[in-house]
């Protein structure tokens, strides 16, 4: 009976969390799955489902069905205006004559976090802009209500062609991801066809560095931006408002570096496929070197005076003194290298280290033989004292 019992739970259980996991049973009831779409999306947030897609692109039909699914009017008219052109995002868009499209760039440095010399990279939040013009989406604004710009949500962007812009020097990266409050997305249509997109990124992005003056170097870092597949022949990306508005920097201050100055470039890079169109952000930084005087200049200074002070004291210093400050000198040595990263040449600091490193090595020997010249005097004069105290007697 008991085992019975405990089947029967188990059955009821079982159907019961299927159902939970499945609203759309076999009896098409959809009520219940469709008010949670309502609470979970609200508005143009609703995911578009399999059904109210075309053939075609993927894209609504004009059934009054697809009205479910999108409360607002103009959401539901520009998605039949996609519909009605027979819009395919997978195409290049093409003007009158026949040139590659130009996207026009701009960025917003709103933080650069930190700057590594140990890995080589640094770390930049920035706000980026591009805007291109496709003519097949040129609309008339009587069919907006008079509008001459969309505002549109970012889940449009897999309906519309969009160049595949990467970063080539990237090492990791924070896209937009939906419904995040960090990291969002704008994206604007206006009656001529020219499409803004913007949206916020985190970036932590390589950057080789030239450690010979440490620390009074100078790093140029910078930011590719770049199309993964489409040639010269099809993008061009190019720097909008010209050279000195296309980028803009936050008033920023970072532990170890000021930024000198920030400029753009562009230029053509020629791969085995093709020719790709290729931008440039550079971030001048200056090392700041008061950490650096702080912990290794000064001590290791300060050693070396201490090591050439000691040998003029009118006490006699002992090995075990000296040979105490040529440890100081190398435990503040062994501490630099750990923090630095590992390179084939000699840095400026290395130089410095190795020069108080000597110092206190060659002191070390003056100590010697200056113990060894008063050894030998003291022998020397022994044996003619005695003679001295013979004479007299």
């Amino acid at each position: 009976m008991k085992g019975f019992l405990f089947l029967g739970i188990f059955y009821q259980y079982f159907f019961s969390t299927l159902q939970q996991r499945h609203p759309i049973d076999n009896y098409g009831k959809r009520r219940d799955y469709q008010w949670s779409l309502d609470r979970r999306y609200p508005y143009e947030d609703r995911p578009i489902q399999a059904e109210s897609l075309g053939e075609d692109d993927k894209l609504p039909i004009e059934a009054s069905g697809s009205a479910t699914f999108f409360s607002h009017g103009e959401t539901r008219d520009f998605l039949q205006f996609l519909k009605r052109i027979n819009y395919d995002h997978r195409q290049v868009p093409e003007n009158r004559r026949g040139e590659a499209v130009m996207v026009e760039v701009s960025v917003v440095v709103s933080n650069i976090r930190s700057v590594s010399e140990v890995t080589m990279d640094y770390a930049l939040e920035l706000f980026y802009r591009e805007s291109w013009t496709d003519n097949r989406l040129r609309y008339d604004k009587r069919l907006f209500n008079n509008k001459t710009e969309l505002f549109l949500h970012e889940s449009y962007t897999n309906f519309l062609w969009f160049p595949d812009t990467f970063v080539p020097n990237a090492i990791a990266s924070k896209n937009p991801q939906r419904h995040s409050i960090s990291h969002r997305s704008l994206l604007r249509l206006s009656e001529k066809g020219t499409i803004l997109y913007s949206r916020r990124i985190s970036l932590i992005c390589e950057c080789t560095m030239d450690l010979t003056l440490f620390p009074f170097d100078r790093q140029l870092c910078k930011l590719g931006i770049e199309s993964y597949g489409y040639t010269a022949d099809q993008v061009i990306y190019k720097w909008s408002n010209g050279t000195r508005e296309a980028i803009r920097l936050a008033k920023i201050r970072l532990p170890d570096f000021t930024i000198n100055s920030v400029y753009v470039t562009r230029h053509m890079e020629e791969y085995a496929t093709g020719n790709y169109s290729r931008l440039y952000a550079c971030f001048v930084f200056t090392r700041s070197s008061g950490f650096c005087f702080l912990q290794l200049i000064i001590p290791s200074t300060a050693i070396v005076i201490t090591a050439w002070v000691a040998l003029w004291i009118e006490t006699e210093m002992e090995f075990q003194d000296m040979i105490s400050i040529i440890l100081a000198i190398t435990f503040l040595i062994f501490s630099y290298n750990e923090l630095m990263p590992r390179v084939s040449y000699i840095k400026a600091m290395d130089f410095y280290l190795g020069v108080c490193f000597m110092i206190c090595f060659l002191s070390l020997i003056k100590l010697a033989l200056m113990k060894y010249m008063r050894q030998a005097i003291a022998v020397n004069s022994f044996p003619r004292s005695e003679k001295c105290r013979d004479k007299k007697n």
